[in-house]
């Protein structure tokens, strides 16, 4: 007599992660997180990396050489460096000129400070040149034409402080243990497990500390889910496993992110999560590349016909 019975059986592979290229663009990546996907160590952003930890590059003191020409911005179109009304100041996003004579030091303009000048500042207009009705009078760390803070500096340092986390990984089958092991042939379903705000934005910050307002807006653009066979998936939010969405349990598949393993195995899966990263400050704007990855290890099992011999 033939009687059928289920065997599972599961066997440890061991799969290597690659390093990335050496020319790939470097990213405001985490190099050592916690058990909850915190970053704990951020890699070097934006410069050359070397060593271990994390650093991020400070920004530093520029002048331009004498006769070299020095390139100025407002929301990404060109304007005059020097015009009658002063020099142009991307701390001030204004052209300014010293305050002559300086006011006394208990005048509000000092915003309580006792380095740097109280200039006359002129925004501009909607023609790019000076507004006469738009002057006003600030503090400023350097006179115009010295570039002290980067504002992309201050962006990555916003985003350290926002302290992200990766995705928590929303799996069916669990897979997690012997008993709620995924099978070959099965429609696996994945998503991002109830995402919070640190998890999946929108988040925003800002910070004027540095003399200039920096604002940034954090949100995931995307999630790629390396399954551990080969096989990566770029999905959205996904959509969570349920009964009703299966017709009672059957073997139906993810209507946006799902997989069928066809070997049984332990494969350690890896969800990264892609941020979407916008700053922008002193008349510039811009993008930071910016991944969180989360790991799991997932068991699959396999169906076996076992003759007893009876």
């Amino acid at each position: 007599m033939l009687r059928l019975s289920l065997a599972v059986v599961v066997a440890l592979l061991f799969v290597s992660v690659p390093a990335p290229p050496a020319n790939a663009e470097p990213e405001a990546s985490c190099v050592r997180r916690g058990l909850t996907g915190t970053c704990l160590e951020w890699l070097q952003l934006g410069g050359s990396q070397t060593g271990e930890g994390a650093s991020i590059e400070r920004p530093r003191e520029e002048r331009a050489a004498p006769g070299s020409a020095r390139a100025c911005t407002w929301q990404g179109k060109a304007i005059d460096c020097v015009t009658s009304l002063g020099v142009w100041s991307d701390l001030a996003s204004s052209w300014c000129r010293r305050s002559e004579p300086q006011p006394p030091a208990s005048d509000p303009a000092w915003e309580g400070k006792t380095t740097g000048a109280v200039y006359l500042c002129v925004r501009p207009a909607g023609d790019l040149v000076p507004d006469p009705g738009m002057v006003s009078t600030r503090w400023l760390p350097v006179a115009p034409g010295v570039v002290e803070v980067d504002p992309r500096a201050v962006a990555l340092r916003l985003l350290a402080r926002l302290d992200l986390e990766a995705v928590e990984l929303g799996m069916f089958p669990r897979g997690d243990n012997d008993v709620r092991l995924s099978f070959v042939g099965w429609q696996n379903w994945m998503w991002a497990e109830s995402p919070s705000q640190r998890q999946w934005g929108p988040v925003t910050a800002s910070d004027s500390g540095s003399g200039v307002m920096v604002r940034l807006r954090a949100e995931v653009d995307r999630v790629e889910w390396d399954m551990g066979d080969g096989t990566v998936l770029t999905c959205g939010k996904g959509t969570p496993w349920s009964a009703t969405r299966t017709q009672g349990g059957r073997n139906v598949a993810s209507p946006d992110c799902g997989h069928v393993y066809e070997a049984m195995g332990s494969y350690t899966v890896t969800a990264t999560s892609h941020w979407d990263v916008q700053w922008s400050g002193a008349g510039r704007s811009g993008t930071l590349p910016f991944t969180l990855s989360r790991s799991s290890e997932y068991l699959v099992g396999e169906y076996q016909a076992v003759n007893t011999g009876r």
